[in-house]
């Protein structure tokens, strides 16, 4: 069976729609320990800590979905670019909400990671179908 070829948006949408369902996920399954632990208004700093890494693999997404459509010897650059975006824009993003003091600081720390490192196993399996995807394109 033969694997319909995608272009960048098709890639990218499914990039982006896995990190999405899993922001969504971590939410639902964070919301009710990290109000119990940290308060009403810890929720606040939850949907900061994972939409910084939401935003993080969004940008780390486009060059995964770039490398879909060229050869496999541009696939490991295009990883490397992919993961080296992704941790400035969260680092960037982490050192911006939690040094603006709008949310606790512990709590915003805490779902960034969680959140990261979640997506980050979410945008590898798709990196890989994307790697297994060009792979069949060239033989």
């Amino acid at each position: 069976m033969q694997q319909r070829e995608r272009g960048f948006s098709g890639w990218y949408l499914r990039l982006g729609a896995g990190s999405l369902v899993a922001a969504l996920g971590l939410a639902a399954l964070g919301y009710v320990p990290t109000v119990r632990l940290a308060g009403p208004e810890a929720a606040g700093a939850m949907v900061a800590g994972i939409a910084a890494s939401l935003a993080a693999g969004l940008v780390g997404a486009v060059p995964l979905a770039r490398a879909a459509g060229s050869t496999a010897e541009r696939l490991p650059l295009a990883v490397m670019t992919a993961t080296a975006l992704r941790f400035l824009v969260v680092a960037a993003l982490a050192a911006s909400v939690i040094l603006s003091g709008w949310f606790d600081r512990v709590v915003v720390a805490v779902w960034i990671g969680v959140s990261y490192m979640a997506m980050l196993f979410v945008d590898a399996l798709i990196a890989l179908s994307i790697v297994h995807a060009v792979r069949g394109q060239q033989t």
